[in-house]
């Protein structure tokens, strides 16, 4: 199929029209026929964003979210790859399961790729499915599921294992479990952010980096949210440490005070944390520290967010809401629409070596998204195309959307609705 998008303004101001041949972007305003032609006249049209971190919940989870849900919602957000983490049921750890888990993405709207899980005994499987996943994820604390490694010994073993990207969930287990004792019965949700306290997340960065150090490991730190937590990666990376980070567009938008009119629904590892290390996070970003945005889109029904806090499971539904949470944060601020593309598209595909992702340029796919600056409208459950039906965000109002998405050069995202007649397809590992 032949498409041409016209009028096209891209992140940097240029504006041309772009040239799409079977699903790649074959040049900017040439000449012939084409089968579609798409007027983006007055918008910009941007790399579809690839969010690093989902929990799309198949296997094991399907009654609340699974690859079509998760998969529509993404595309709503201008989401067009996604990399999925392995604490589904059964985990992701093995040949086996990623190859069960890569036939129920193949329902996939959007292009989608795995991260592993590791276990103290799953060496082998790690090195034979080396360059088959994005990378592998270490839980050095318990979190949602039953991935658990919290050893030193343990980990100094797997960082050993050369060639991998270690995706590090950074919360002390030991120190967890000091604070649950102290602590006693927990029902008020604002404790989540005193049981996985600052020192949790802070004590276990200073364990992983120095690893890192001893063994050379590639390391990439998820969902960082404390302003000491940007100190220590920066010092990493002075030192010349192999280390990038991600943060969460909830550490970025919400902190403690949101306990109070959400309660249980912002129960989120690691938990929300002070104005102060929302904006230690934000001057992260400014100045580079803080390589990505990955939502950690981790949705659970409202009936499991009503349950008591023993109950009730962590995380909650973004990767709908991430691009326009950040469109909006532009409005007045020194970002830029291209520091943006930067920190959504084309750094999360240098980082996880996607071939052909993150970049509009010719040979590239044509995976773009159409970002309409100027629309405003309030988060609201009727938009939502997640199965959980729920967001953090609803009544919000947000300036600045997506308003068309295309996935291999298919349009299948258009002004609210979604087209399904084609499917994404799982991404491959090379030169970005």
């Amino acid at each position: 199929m032949r498409a041409k998008i016209v009028n096209a303004t891209l992140a940097d101001g240029t504006k041309t029209s772009i040239d799409i041949v079977d699903g790649t972007i074959a040049g900017f305003e040439g000449a012939g026929s084409f089968d579609a032609t798409f007027d983006v006249r007055g918008k910009y049209v941007i790399p579809g964003v690839i969010d690093a971190h989902v929990h799309f919940r198949e296997p094991g989870g399907e009654h609340k979210e699974d690859w079509l849900t998760g998969s529509r919602a993404a595309a709503a957000g201008g989401v067009t790859t996604v990399l999925d983490m392995p604490n589904t049921n059964p985990p992701t750890i093995d040949a086996n399961s990623l190859e069960m888990k890569r036939s129920l993405a193949a329902k996939s709207l959007v292009n989608f790729g795995f991260h592993l899980g590791a276990t103290t005994g799953n060496r082998a499987e790690i090195e034979k499915l080396r360059g088959k996943v994005a990378g592998v994820k270490i839980y050095v604390g318990s979190s949602t599921g039953s991935l658990l490694v919290a050893e030193d010994d343990e980990l100094r073993k797997l960082f050993a294992i050369p060639d991998i990207l270690w995706l590090v969930h950074a919360e002390d287990e030991n120190l967890m479990k000091k604070n649950a004792e102290r602590l006693g019965t927990i029902s008020d949700s604002a404790l989540h952010s005193k049981l996985r306290d600052r020192k949790v997340a802070i004590h276990a960065i200073e364990r992983v980096l120095r690893l890192a150090r001893e063994t050379g490991a590639r390391i990439h730190l998820c969902h960082i949210s404390t302003k000491e937590e940007v100190e220590l990666i920066q010092k990493a990376k002075n030192e010349g440490l192999p280390v990038t980070c991600e943060v969460s567009p909830h550490h970025l938008f919400l902190d403690e005070s949101a306990y109070v009119t959400q309660g249980m629904f912002v129960k989120v590892n690691p938990p929300l944390r002070t104005p102060e290390d929302r904006l230690a996070l934000w001057r992260g970003l400014r100045y580079g520290t803080i390589d990505i945005i990955a939502t950690d889109h981790a949705p659970h029904t409202i009936e499991e967010k009503k349950r008591g806090y023993t109950e009730v499971p962590s995380g909650m539904p973004e990767v709908q809401t991430s691009l326009p949470l950040m469109l909006d944060a532009l409005d007045g601020s020194d970002f830029t629409l291209e520091w943006l593309v930067s920190a959504m598209s084309t750094r999360p595909a240098e980082i996880f070596s996607l071939s052909k992702k993150g970049r509009i340029a010719k040979g590239y796919d044509a995976d773009l998204a159409v970002v309409d600056m100027n629309k405003s409208q309030v988060v609201s459950k009727k938009m939502l195309f997640s199965k959980c039906g729920w967001s953090p965000y609803e009544g919000k109002n947000l300036k600045g959307w997506p308003i068309m998405t295309f996935i291999n050069g298919n349009l299948v995202f258009d002004n609210g609705k979604i087209n399904e007649d084609n499917k994404g397809k799982e991404i491959t590992y090379g030169n970005v």
